[in-house]
């Protein structure tokens, strides 16, 4: 009832739309004149196009030799993503000719929405890059196309070529919803001219919290005010989710409703960073001090105000384009305890065929397209992504960028959160017990106990 009660209310939501750009040369028109008339016409073009057209209409473009449209929906509307993916498009297009791939975007959560629509409608796009953490739900509500007999056609071994929880994340009720695109972890940076400053050696990171909370001490440096010029570390960068399944590599549910969201773990974690971090500096100093926090040159690690950073491999970036005379170093997150697991989270992007798609096979043919060594290694070159093809990420090319070396290492330890049918919403339900335990209200073994409770309510709800 509220999974019916939430696709009537999406429907009905007023969707706005970006633009509609052909790949390489192809619609170039649509993109042309104000702002407002562009948005007009992309969405004419979306709904009138020949890619939204019936199964007829391609049966006899077919056989009058023109190409099959289709239509790949995503929310790259500029900047290197858009340039990349519409690069893909032509390389798909100029690689057979039968199908021509058009690249229609939409803003972020927006492309979703109409997506939902369209496939309720009976007029889905042909392709869509989709949130990792929801496949079940689509494969759940009839709304995504499942592929499982089109994987067994490729031969055994075809899923072999992505990394494995991310392909477990494509899997609802023993069928697959859709391909492995991109996905993420979480790596440390650490100032390597700040680590020699305090006598540290510049080439051996923590490796565990104890270590971190040291090396912090050591790195931080003080004003004669007693205020602070730089943190050896703030842990407010991450997500205090995150932090949580880095604790011990779980989710807060499994695939058969196990709740662990007060792990021994997770408890002490938290116990560390209220006592090493809140506790020790205080709040309001803490807050103070990363009131400064911005992007580009106000960039903590890029600015200095931190010698230790946890983010993800793409924010190299950051220190490349502001700080590109910056001496740094990466190294997986610290294990909790000695002879631990260097456990990290991260998410991801799925391609999947909305159900109804006029023609599977074509969809089919670029979904393959995509996920292939070739194109991966290409995307993850350009947007600098860790993308889900594992000969991709490993590929020679890319271990040259620093970044792309700890992103592989870190891969086999890192845990990919899912938003499951039994728990929908578990990590919202779990954040303000977190956010209790970092303004001193309650204990972590409180509030996570109470979280804890909370979310086997939900599981049992949705049972």
């Amino acid at each position: 009832m509220k999974r019916k009660k939430l696709i009537g209310l999406l429907l009905a939501t007023v969707l706005g739309i970006t633009s509609l750009a052909g790949c390489g040369n192809t619609n170039s028109t649509d993109t042309a004149g104000s702002e407002t008339s562009g948005a007009e016409e992309s969405t004419e073009s979306t709904e009138n196009t020949d890619a939204a057209g019936t199964e007829g209409a391609d049966t006899e473009a077919a056989a009058s030799g023109e190409r099959i449209k289709l239509e790949v929906w995503d929310w790259w509307g500029d900047g290197q993503y858009k340039y990349v993916i519409e690069q893909l498009c032509q390389n798909f297009n100029e690689s057979q000719d039968k199908y021509e791939v058009v690249h229609v975007n939409y803003p972020w959560g927006d492309v979703w929405t109409k997506a939902l629509a369209a496939t309720a409608a009976g007029n889905p796009p042909d392709i869509i890059i989709q949130d990792i953490r929801t496949v079940t739900h689509r494969g759940q509500a009839n709304q995504a196309t499942d592929l499982t007999d089109l994987i067994a056609k490729e031969g055994e071994g075809f899923t072999d070529q992505f990394y494995p929880q991310l392909m477990d994340a494509m899997i609802y009720d023993g069928k697959v919803y859709g391909l492995p695109y991109v996905t993420d972890t979480r790596i440390l940076y650490y100032d390597k001219d700040a680590f020699a400053e305090a006598g540290l050696d510049p080439e051996a990171p923590p490796q565990t919290w104890d270590e971190l909370v040291e090396y912090a001490r050591k790195l931080d440096v003080q004003k004669e005010d007693g205020s602070y010029e730089r943190l050896g570390f703030y842990p407010g960068t991450l997500e205090w989710n995150a932090w949580a399944f880095s604790a011990d590599g779980k989710d807060y549910t499994d695939a058969d409703g196990n709740v662990t969201v007060n792990t021994p773990e997770k408890v002490e974690l938290f116990e560390n960073i209220y006592t090493d971090f809140y506790e020790y500096y205080g709040k309001k100093e803490l807050d103070s001090f990363s009131a400064e926090f911005g992007s580009g040159m106000t960039n903590p690690f890029v600015a200095g105000k931190v010698a230790m950073w946890v983010n993800t491999p793409t924010e190299f970036t950051k220190v490349r384009d502001f700080a590109p005379e910056k001496n740094y170093g990466v190294a997986l997150m610290p294990a909790l305890k000695e002879g631990g697991e260097h456990y990290s989270w991260g998410g991801g992007f799925s391609v999947e065929i909305p159900y109804g798609a006029k023609d599977v096979e074509g969809s089919w043919e670029f979904a393959k397209f995509i996920t292939s060594k070739e194109s991966q290694v290409y995307w993850a070159s350009q947007v600098y992504d860790t993308v889900a093809n594992i000969e991709a990420s490993q590929d020679p090319s890319l271990m040259e960028i620093p970044v792309f070396e700890a992103a592989l290492e870190a891969m086999p330890t890192t845990v990919v959160t899912l938003d499951r049918l039994t728990a929908p919403g578990a990590s919202d339900i779990v954040l303000p017990y977190l956010d209790e335990i970092i303004l001193g209200n309650k204990t972590p073994q409180e509030a996570l106990d109470e979280a804890q409770a909370q979310v086997e309510q939900l599981v049992s709800d949705n049972k």
